[in-house]
């Protein structure tokens, strides 16, 4: 019998959730208060670390597939990341969940000092075999050493963690003042509404990994409770997925929700893709 924990939505505190959907025997339910989606009730925090053992190599997954899959999100982070660089000696960056450490590379050979933080024995052994410098452990094991970071990012990252909430404060406290924090997150509750009236779409908050789904609006409260100021949200680029259906729909509705924001002057999101937001430590 699957152990759970039941409790309130972290954000709001109410316990007022609403059903959305069930799947792969996880209830998926919105809060009645501040619309965060979530699993309710959630798998024990203890039980988590253990399932990222074989994480990235789900369904044929390797580090080729993971670096194709996400080339064109990190490249774009980069340049928005570039852009906020200050001073004259290499800035510092953590990339949480970073997998075979492919951003802290790209980081790493345009001058910043990154390193990298996984659960997962697999991808870090990968990435240290490779020298990029990355340790095994959670964004809550964590402890700084040295100066503060000048930008944290998180790639599908917050939608796994037990209680985003309290990695957002931690991230605060990690970065020095003006620093920024990167987030890339999935919007999936649209489409899961929209394609469930047809049997479709079981799969696609993919418990117990993820435990959690940001709309926009939602995110940017939590990152404003967190302390961040200056937050924008964007659709940015697309992922690239190795089979040819997810592909071509990833590529057709990025489009979309980029001409979109496009044609709004910023003001239009796109519901049901992933979107990137920005946010800054105060100076």
């Amino acid at each position: 019998m699957r152990k759970t924990c039941i409790t309130p939505c972290l954000l709001c505190g109410r316990d007022a959730p609403q059903p959305v959907a069930v799947q792969k025997g996880y209830p998926i339910v919105r809060c009645g208060g501040c619309g965060l989606v979530y699993v309710h009730p959630r798998p024990p925090e203890e039980d988590l670390p253990g399932l990222y053992g074989e994480y990235h190599t789900r369904d044929g997954g390797n580090e080729a597939g993971w670096n194709r899959l996400m080339g064109e999100v990190f490249r774009e982070a980069a340049d928005h990341l570039d852009a906020s660089r200050n001073g004259s000696g290499p800035p510092r960056l953590l990339d949480v969940g970073c997998g075979y450490g492919g951003f802290v590379s790209l980081m790493r050979d345009r001058g910043w000092d990154a390193e990298g933080v996984d659960p997962s024995p697999v991808t870090v052994a990968a990435a240290s075999a490779k020298g990029i410098p990355v340790r095994l452990g959670t964004l809550d094991e964590f402890s700084r050493s040295g100066p503060a970071y000048r930008a944290v990012t998180m790639f599908y990252v917050l939608e796994h963690l037990f209680d985003p909430m309290s990695a957002l404060r931690k991230v605060f406290a990690l970065l020095e003042p003006g620093g920024v924090l990167l987030v890339r997150v999935p919007d999936t509750t649209p489409i899961v509404r929209l394609l469930s009236p047809f049997g479709l779409g079981n799969g696609l908050y993919d418990p117990p990994f993820h435990l959690f789904d940001f709309p926009p609006r939602v995110l940017t409260r939590m990152l404003a409770e967190a302390g961040f100021g200056k937050i924008r949200t964007f659709p940015g680029r697309n992922t690239i997925p190795p089979r040819i259906a997810p592909r071509f729909a990833t590529l057709l509705f990025g489009a979309l929700a980029r001409g979109l924001f496009a044609g709004t002057g910023g003001r239009f999101l796109l519901p049901g893709v992933s979107k990137t937001t920005i946010a800054r430590k105060p100076s």
